[in-house]
């Protein structure tokens, strides 16, 4: 509790079931021909994913980065739960704007507004064109 590996480590049961059902899919999509090719000219397996199936999987990493970075970016329970004031992420500093009797909302809606300039940034920097 209150360290940056829980945080971490929770962050990542969110976001690698993700990766993994988005990227199963685009590799799937790849034909084995490009591979076993690979394999044939001396590549080893590992250097045939490397050189040939990664590269062309580029796009359903971009995207899996990217829902990863938002879903990440916008984790509010477990951070709620397993951080402490030096660990806070900013959805939980968001909600420290809210209390029982009033809301700051004029500092609430300026901090979500630069909340989400990271994330617009993340996805304006990963369109293609």
């Amino acid at each position: 509790m209150g360290s940056y590996t829980v945080l971490i480590l929770s962050h990542m049961f969110v976001s690698v079931p993700l990766i993994l059902w988005i990227m199963i899919g685009f590799f799937e999509g790849l034909p084995i021909e490009l591979e076993e090719a690979a394999r044939t000219d001396g590549l080893s397996v590992f250097g045939a994913f490397w050189r040939i199936a990664l590269p062309l999987a580029a796009p359903g990493t971009t995207t899996a980065s990217v829902l990863a970075f938002v879903a990440s970016w916008n984790n509010f329970m477990f951070a709620l739960i397993f951080s402490d004031e030096t660990t806070q992420t900013a959805p939980v500093t968001l909600f420290n704007f809210i209390s029982y009797a009033s809301t700051d909302w004029g500092g609430l809606m300026a901090a979500a507004t630069l909340m989400t300039v990271p994330v617009v940034i993340v996805a304006v920097l990963g369109q293609k064109g």
